[in-house]
């Protein structure tokens, strides 16, 4: 037999879990065919002596339902090792959706997730209404990953209340919960991984007000999750508002523990799997030691409810290239009004550096406290006391916004400046990451395009949770990286290198794996910008038996599939 491809003499990490070892990975049309010795001839061999040889790994968070439509590379996730994505989180999806709404989600998306609602409308074609449809669109789309989806309760609301669905205290009639019941039956007979929820009071329209669905009381969104468990099949995935609904100060945290019951409980009445959104805050610094343990209280009583975290500081980046948080000096704003390459130009005037130093001195302080020197040379996501721009500041004898002009100057524009949104203390994120049955993700790829990049969350876990930090062993990162998220989500015959599985599979230099520094590009519809990260130690990806990945540099070659459960 001659096999299509062979991966030989690579160090296999299955999926499993368990222990690496040496074999080669035959693989003939999309489906591994051999896992051990492959003696036969091949069309195609990669020698993977000295590399690691994995499943292709599964970002099971992400914001990309548009993006497709315009970039079918599926970037920045395809460069670490992605090869599976899933939509539709955060209750937020294009589908249903009657033909006079098409704004209203485009908006949705816009103020929730950053994706500019222009790039939106100008490049989705909008020929669908019922999430199957979409769906259907979607799959005709070219695409460089495999996607798949869950159908978001801001979207199914919408479409069955109209604009009373954004008001806090109206209950849906119990036509309109059958009216959501159908949407949520027909996109899961499409093929849909499940539903989505947010509760989180950070996500709003852009009229300032929380997305349909946030304040949904427990028997709706127990007869929603009951229109997926009966479907036996698919999950309920929820982003919370831990700690956003508490009457300060309080130090037992009473509204948290309110909601992790009702997670519970809507497990309990429906029989779907709840995956939750677990962050972390400096300033409710006990809340995930809390929450976690409330969970052990339900779980113990029969739930069946797991966290998601993103394992490291979330971080906002910004320089000349995107923003910078300075609202209150004209200067400044007329900076940002010029074209990225103008604002190059501009910086090197005398007369505009000493306009961008005039800010009020309680700006100044709070800049200094607040941001932290990123890069421009080495990818550095640990916060630490030397690159916090106070200090900067002080050891050079200087005010914090001379220290950003100045470093703006001398790498010409290449200076970057972060701040943690969440998870800003690493410790508290390790207690989560650490907590049984956590899954890896919310890497919220596609999402706030302008302010953050954490699609590199797979390179990240290799980097610095296993080989820095040393928290989890090689077989573990990459087992939470893949068949741990398949298997939660239901995702089939992915996440693991076994015969007759889908042959989506990494060849890494784990010696040289690393993350490059976050680039700002304008290449979204209309022009907009966005956040992107490439990453190096990527010898090949491949998606269904193809390789699309090659040196860290994609192929071109479009063969992701969408999948259907």
């Amino acid at each position: 037999m001659v096999h299509d491809l062979i991966i030989r003499n690579g160090t296999v990490i299955d999926g499993t879990g368990k222990p690496g070892f040496k074999a080669d990975v035959a693989i003939n049309g999309e489906r591994i065919t051999t896992v051990g010795d492959a003696s036969e001839a091949a069309y195609q061999t990669i020698d993977a002596t000295g590399k690691l040889v994995t499943p292709g790994f599964i970002d099971t968070h992400t914001h990309m339902d548009a993006q497709f439509m315009w970039d079918p590379l599926g970037t920045p996730t395809c460069w670490h090792g992605i090869t599976t994505l899933v939509l539709g989180s955060c209750g937020v999806s294009f589908a249903p959706v009657k033909q006079s709404d098409h704004m209203v989600l485009a908006k949705v998306l816009e103020s929730v997730e950053g994706i500019p609602a222009e790039s939106i409308m100008s490049s989705l074609r909008w020929n669908w209404e019922t999430f199957g449809e979409y769906y259907d669109a979607l799959d005709a789309c070219p695409k460089g990953v495999n996607v798949c989806g869950m159908i978001g309760h801001a979207a199914t609301r919408y479409h069955a209340m109209g604009e009373e669905s954004l008001k806090r205290d109206r209950n849906p009639t119990p036509d309109e919960i059958k009216t959501m019941q159908a949407a949520i039956d027909e996109a899961m007979e499409a093929g849909a991984l499940g539903f989505s929820t947010s509760r989180t009071l950070t996500h709003k329209t852009s009229e300032g007000i929380p997305i349909p669905g946030t304040f949904a009381h427990l028997d709706e969104l127990v007869a929603l999750a009951q229109a997926i468990g009966r479907h036996n099949k698919g999950i309920f995935q929820w982003a919370p508002g831990f700690g956003e609904y508490e009457n300060y100060p309080t130090t037992e945290y009473p509204e948290t523990r309110k909601e992790i019951h009702r997670i519970a409980e809507v497990n309990r009445q429906s029989g779907c799997p709840v995956i939750f959104s677990a962050f972390t805050h400096e300033a409710v610094p006990t809340i995930q030691t809390l929450y976690l343990g409330w969970l052990d209280e339900e779980r113990a009583n029969g739930a069946q409810a797991r966290p998601m975290v993103s394992s490291r500081v979330n971080t906002v980046m910004v320089g000349l290239c995107n923003w910078m948080p300075i609202r209150d000096a004209s200067a400044w704003r007329a900076l940002y009004s010029l074209p990225y390459p103008e604002r190059l130009s501009a910086i090197q005037d005398e007369k505009t550096r000493v306009q961008l130093l005039d800010i009020p001195s309680e700006s100044d302080e709070r800049l200094g406290k607040m941001l932290y020197r990123f890069g421009p040379m080495e990818c550095e996501y640990v916060r630490k006391p030397e690159n916090l721009l106070c200090n900067i500041a002080q050891e050079n004898d200087e005010r914090p916004i001379e220290t950003i002009v100045r470093l703006f100057c001398e790498t010409g524009g290449r200076q970057l400046f972060a701040f943690a949104t969440n998870n800003h203390n690493l410790a508290h994120v390790e207690e989560v990451v650490r907590y049984r049955d956590t899954l890896l993700g919310l890497g919220d790829a596609g999402a706030h395009v302008n302010a953050i990049c954490d699609a590199s969350l797979s390179t990240h876990a290799l980097t610095y949770w296993h080989d820095e930090r040393q928290l989890f062993s090689l077989e573990e990162t990459i087992r939470r990286l893949t068949s741990d998220g398949a298997e939660a989500f239901g995702i089939p015959e992915r996440g693991l290198l076994k015969p007759g599985y889908y042959a989506d599979v990494n060849v890494i230099d784990a010696d040289n794996l690393r993350m490059e520094i976050p680039e700002f590009v304008y290449d979204l519809p209309v022009g907009a910008g966005r956040w992107t990260q490439r990453a190096q130690g990527y010898d090949y990806t491949l998606v269904n038996g193809k390789v699309v990945v090659e040196n860290d540099n994609h192929t071109g070659r479009l063969v992701g599939k969408l999948i259907r459960i």
